[in-house]
């Protein structure tokens, strides 16, 4: 009569013991590699999205309210870019803006954000200034707005340009590792309807 053993042998185990040893570092791998593209994907969608905010506000705000352009606070003695003899001297960290209602408004560098500054309907001589981007988003110290004109008869246009990317941690975009680091650069060409 035949005994049959109900068990694995020595040897099927230690090949079982054997296989999985080999698979669980590559299943590993695998795991952590799509988690740290998670991260980047993450992170650049975060930077995408409010990028494409801030510039989709500069762009329709000084496009459909944008009457006059003013080096400060506005008055009627610092209007820039009335004719095409202005003088580009580079680019500046702001530029205000007038509308049809005599209020006025501008975007400016501060901060380590994109900042919108605007005069205070309710209390006319404070100012109001809110940062535009979240506390994990950086605006590096490349924002830049100006203004040109071609032609005295030619409506002026708005350059308008700027880094935007993730916080690292302690303020910086940089990383020693580099799915940390999403980084996008914005560029664009505003031209005002009503001035």
């Amino acid at each position: 009569m035949k005994k049959f053993n109900k068990g694995f042998t020595l040897i099927e185990t230690i090949v079982v013991i054997a296989v999985i040893g080999l698979t669980l570092p590559v299943l590993f791998v695998i795991i952590l590699t799509l988690m740290k593209q998670q991260v980047k994907i993450y992170r650049l969608s975060q930077v995408k999205r409010e990028g494409d905010y801030i510039i989709n506000l500069l762009e329709n705000t000084i496009r459909n309210r944008a009457v006059t352009i003013h080096s400060g606070q506005p008055s009627d003695a610092n209007i820039v870019c009335q004719n095409a003899d202005y003088p580009l001297s580079g680019t500046v960290d702001n530029l205000y803006f007038r509308d049809e209602d005599k209020q006025w408004f501008g975007y400016l560098f501060e901060n380590n954000s994109i900042a919108s500054k605007s005069a205070d309907l309710d209390n006319p001589p404070n100012v109001l200034t809110s940062p535009l981007t979240s506390s994990k988003i950086l605006v590096n110290n490349t924002f830049s707005i100006s203004c040109s004109r071609n032609s005295t008869y030619s409506p002026a246009a708005i350059l308008l340009g700027f880094d935007i990317c993730y916080d690292s941690g302690a303020g910086v975009c940089t990383s020693t590792r580099p799915e940390e680091v999403a980084s996008i650069h914005y560029q664009t060409r505003i031209k005002l309807r009503s001035y």
